[in-house]
């Protein structure tokens, strides 16, 4: 195998933006960028199409988050009981701020 060559190895580019979804610009991971689910729901500069799609991004996160832990799948060191409850209480906040959202769209 021959030593890497600087002058002869391709130069690395700049990251090209993987997706143009405007929402996902907006808050590339829900769970950080909010504080809670109900402060995502109730933002006023989002429409109530890119809260679903960040409640459900949020949703999903979660729920394989609990699925891990549950197969024994997650860290090695597993999250306290505590923990997952807290985990399982924002689960269910999320759940009941997407429905809310979805009740919206199907009424307008």
């Amino acid at each position: 195998m021959q030593p890497l060559n600087p002058s002869t190895e391709p130069k690395t580019v700049p990251a090209i933006k993987v997706s143009d979804d405007e929402v996902r610009a907006r808050a590339p991971n829900p769970r950080r960028h909010f504080h809670s689910p109900e402060m995502l729901a109730t933002d006023a500069t989002l429409s109530d199409t890119e809260k679903h799609a960040l409640l459900s991004e949020w949703d999903l996160e979660i729920d394989n988050r609990l699925k891990a832990e549950e197969e024994g799948m997650s860290a090695s060191d597993p999250i306290h009981n505590c923990k997952e409850a807290k985990l399982a209480d924002e689960a269910a906040r999320v759940k009941t701020c997407l429905g809310e959202v979805a009740a919206r769209m199907d009424a307008n």
